[in-house]
């Protein structure tokens, strides 16, 4: 088996682990075991557990796949843009749920799971907040705090994803993700776009 390939192997079983069992409750030896390893390869590979989580659920959402599907099909569109950016990211995250209030259970109790995280957020942010002001270079949209605004819209997002599936949900927020869509973009397109330098 090659280097890479029992990287690949042990990324997927750690993927399927943490997400089973969270991040506390996954042992290294666990996932060795079902990656079909060596304790010392998983470690040769990654040094530690933390590291693991990184390359699997972190890089799982967050992953350049994910960023060079999208940025390849943006226009400068703003709206065709967010519109674009919100419906993957849903699609991509919306029967994943359980696994948002596992990893957010666990990050209240455990600082290293906070900040491990964390990065998922930084990484979304990074890539709107650059799309974002290469739109306002190129005088598009108005200036802003484009970490704040991108923060804020991922968050509406994210708390789609959580609350999508408790009955009470359907009170207040729309039953289709293209009805959610068009109201969460039309909320930052009304922000980005007023008073846009020409």
């Amino acid at each position: 088996m090659t280097k890479q390939l029992t990287r690949e192997r042990i990324i997927q079983a750690a993927l399927i682990l943490f997400k089973d069992k969270g991040y506390a409750a996954t042992s290294t030896r666990k996932i060795a075991e079902k990656a079909g390893v060596n304790h010392l390869t998983l470690f040769r590979h990654f040094e530690n557990k933390s590291n693991l989580f990184r390359e699997s659920v972190v890089h799982h959402v967050t992953s350049s796949h994910f960023f060079d599907g999208i940025k390849e099909k943006l226009t400068e569109n703003l709206r065709e843009d967010l519109t674009l950016i919100a419906k993957v990211y849903l699609e991509e995250n919306i029967d994943k749920n359980s696994v948002f209030w596992v990893y957010l259970t666990e990050a209240a109790q455990d600082p290293e799971v906070s900040e491990l995280i964390m990065e998922i957020p930084k990484h979304l942010n990074d890539f709107l907040s650059a799309y974002l002001s290469k739109l306002h270079d190129h005088k598009k949209i108005s200036n802003g705090n484009f970490q704040m605004i991108s923060n804020m819209f991922f968050s509406l997002l994210n708390q789609y994803i959580m609350f999508h599936r408790f009955p009470a949900f359907h009170h207040t927020f729309p039953d289709s993700i293209e009805e959610f869509v068009v109201e969460c973009v039309d909320l930052f397109q009304t922000k980005l776009e007023k008073d846009v330098p020409f």
